[in-house]
């Protein structure tokens, strides 16, 4: 597949996942195989801690995640409280030095949860996404690079990551330390780390 029709693909499917917004996608995963962070807290069913009460997608909106058979990594699932369908992806959690980190990596082989939920495997083609992850007892925050603000940097000649682009829109071809090195840099700023998802457990 060629970058001409990967990215636009890459970028509708960012759109889709979070409502609109863009967090960047990545062709390399922020993990490595040795990384075997897994945190029980933060197994269950989430929802937004402060949706639109005019907007039924926000109030129904659910993040789901579960134990996958590795023991090391979630099958997440996003969809609306009570309706099948949705989208699937695997996490991994990824701590670097004391700040804790989450890649979202598209689901394409869960075949059967697929067929049997009517959901779809998210991202389209297999890419990350990743984010700063705080997680408490009943409240979760995910903070996901932006798309914009990478664009910005990418316009000013200040963006140190490899990329691609294609009609404005970006992918990451940085590979993985680069990745790390560039996320722990960042883990306290909020401009980069700008997509902010606050949500709580449901109950």
């Amino acid at each position: 597949m060629t970058s001409r029709i990967a990215l636009p693909a890459l970028v509708v499917a960012s759109m889709f996942f979070l409502n609109g917004c863009e967090p960047v996608a990545s062709f390399f995963p922020l993990y490595k195989s040795e990384d075997k962070v897994f945190e029980t807290g933060l197994l269950g069913t989430w929802k937004l801690a402060e949706p639109d009460p005019n907007n039924a997608d926000e109030k129904n909106e659910r993040w789901v995640f579960e134990k996958s058979g590795d023991a090391i990594s979630y099958d997440f699932k996003l969809g609306a409280a009570g309706e099948s369908g949705g989208m699937l992806a695997k996490v991994r959690l990824v701590r670097l030095g004391s700040n804790l980190f989450a890649d979202f990596e598209g689901d394409t082989e869960n075949k059967a949860l697929e067929s049997k939920c009517g959901m779809m495997p998210y991202p389209v083609i297999p890419v990350h996404m990743m984010g700063r992850v705080w997680l408490e007892k009943d409240s979760l925050r995910i903070h996901f690079l932006k798309d914009d603000w990478v664009k910005d940097r990418v316009k000013a000649g200040s963006f140190p990551l490899s990329h691609l682009e294609e009609s404005g829109d970006f992918v990451l071809t940085a590979k993985r330390d680069e990745l790390r090195k560039f996320m722990q840099e960042h883990a306290d700023d909020e401009a980069a780390l700008s997509e902010n998802h606050k949500l709580v457990r449901e109950k």
